[in-house]
C-alpha cells in the first residue's frame, strides 16, 4: 500500500511539471522610451504583470526585453501593459491618459 501511495504522489509531481511551459524571451520596440525614469517605470510596472519573469529596458536602443511564461500571458498582453504605462509598444500606441501623466523628460520630443 505504501508503494502505491508513493507511486501515486510521484505521478502527480511529474504531471504537474509536464504542464508548466518554459519561459520565452522577446524583444519589443519601445520607441517612446526616453530616459532611465522611463526604464524604471516600465520595469516596475511589468514586475507585477502575471507571467512576466524578467524585464530589461534599454532606453538608448529603445527596446524592451521581456521573459514570460506562455501559459500565463502573451505578447499582446505585455505590449498592452507597456501602453497602459504611457509608452508605445510596437504597433500599440500609448494610452493617452497615461502618457499625459508622464513627466516632461519621459515625453516624446516635439518636432
Amino acid at each position: 500500500m505504501k508503494k502505491f501511495i508513493l507511486l501515486l504522489m510521484l505521478g502527480f509531481a511529474v504531471g504537474a511539471n509536464a504542464q508548466q511551459k518554459k519561459p520565452i524571451t522577446v524583444t519589443i520596440n519601445t520607441p517612446s522610451v526616453q530616459c532611465d525614469m522611463c526604464k524604471n517605470k516600465i520595469e516596475d510596472y511589468l514586475k507585477y504583470e502575471e507571467g512576466v519573469t524578467k524585464v530589461v529596458v534599454n532606453p538608448k536602443q529603445k527596446k524592451t526585453v521581456v521573459t514570460y511564461l506562455t501559459d500565463r500571458t502573451n505578447l499582446n498582453n505585455i505590449k498592452t501593459a507597456i501602453a497602459n504605462v504611457g509608452y508605445d509598444a510596437e504597433e500599440i500606441k500609448a494610452a493617452k491618459d497615461a502618457y499625459d501623466k508622464l513627466p516632461a523628460c519621459c515625453k516624446k520630443p516635439s518636432k
